[in-house]
């Protein structure tokens, strides 16, 4: 009877220590996109005269800073000036640029932010025929440590598998929905509940 008492004891405890890591780790992942600051907008649209345009914008307390924009997979236009800063209430980088026959055409911002001492680079892609929207993600120091243990077992037979032997190392995209300027309202494009 006293056994089941304290293995029940013991497996509630377990779970409380568990879900309190959860709670440490995810708080701590949070409160690095909170202290970096700031969201981004980027929107793709035909427009009537068959050409493409591109809009980019930032929003909150943050500064990107060195901003470009490409076309990838097309033949090149004239993309937009590098913005050396960019921060919340400055005009948006607009493109207009004929529509490339390429499916596969894509356009690229890149930018780099302070990030506690240092910066660090981030990126949106969007496919222009189907508008589908990617962010890079970077992978962290302890996932890149496991995919180089990973890759180099795999490179001397160790693991099975042929994809194992080019795991990427330092990040991935990662398809994202957040491109719209509402995004960068929050709950003030948003009525409240009435009850």
């Amino acid at each position: 009877m006293w056994s089941v008492v304290a293995v029940t004891v013991a497996t509630f405890t377990v779970l409380l220590a568990v879900r309190r890591a959860v709670m440490a780790v995810s708080a701590l992942v949070f409160s690095r996109y909170v202290a970096v600051g700031g969201l981004v907008a980027l929107r793709t649209e035909c427009t009537q005269g068959g050409d493409s345009r591109i809009r980019f914008e930032v929003g909150g307390p943050g500064v990107f800073h060195n901003v470009t924009m490409q076309l990838l997979g097309a033949p090149q236009s004239d993309p937009p000036a590098v913005r050396h800063t960019m921060a919340a209430g400055d005009a948006a980088i607009e493109w207009t640029f004929p529509t490339p026959e390429v499916g596969d055409a894509r356009v690229l911002v890149t930018w780099v932010r302070p990030y506690l001492q240092g910066v660090e680079s981030e990126a949106l892609a969007a496919v222009l025929h189907t508008g589908r929207l990617y962010e890079w993600r970077w992978y962290s120091e302890t996932n890149r440590y496991l995919r180089t243990i990973i890759r180099f077992c795999a490179r001397r037979g160790w693991l099975p598998g042929a994809a194992l032997r080019e795991v990427p190392l330092y990040g991935r995209w990662r398809r994202t929905s957040s491109n719209t300027s509402a995004d960068l309202l929050g709950p003030a494009d948003t009525s409240p509940p009435m009850r």
